[in-house]
């Protein structure tokens, strides 16, 4: 059951959580990956968003709970989001994972809870 914090994520709010967290599964933040990330979020969803305090939260999400966390985003982009905006977010979320040419093990995990949690095969 998400929480209340997460139900009341706009767009571009979840799709900045899940797609930070899924750069973050393979150790660190790139601020390169941040810009290029804001900049898909500003085209496709351009709501408003507080880039440092989600920042913030991000990073202040414990690794246990990270997954938790990310999986909830993920159902709540779901929720609000149209279809055209799911495929357009989720072709970009696997650019992300695969911006260094491999898929760690870690980020199949990520983007597999993200294919389960939007019915994906």
């Amino acid at each position: 059951m998400p929480t209340q914090f997460i139900s009341k994520m706009n767009k571009t709010e979840a799709g900045f959580h899940i797609l930070m967290m899924l750069s973050l599964v393979d150790g660190n933040i790139q601020s390169a990956e941040s810009s290029v990330i804001i900049n898909f979020l500003e085209e496709n969803f351009n709501e408003a968003i507080d880039i440092i305090k989600e920042q913030a939260f991000i990073r202040a999400c414990p690794e246990e709970e990270r997954l938790q966390h990310f999986t909830e985003t993920a159902e709540q982009f779901y929720a609000i989001a149209s279809e055209k905006d799911r495929n357009t977010f989720i072709a970009f979320a696997m650019q992300v994972v695969m911006a260094d040419k491999k898929m760690e093990k870690e980020e199949n995990v990520y983007i597999n809870a993200l294919f389960d949690c939007w019915g994906i095969d």
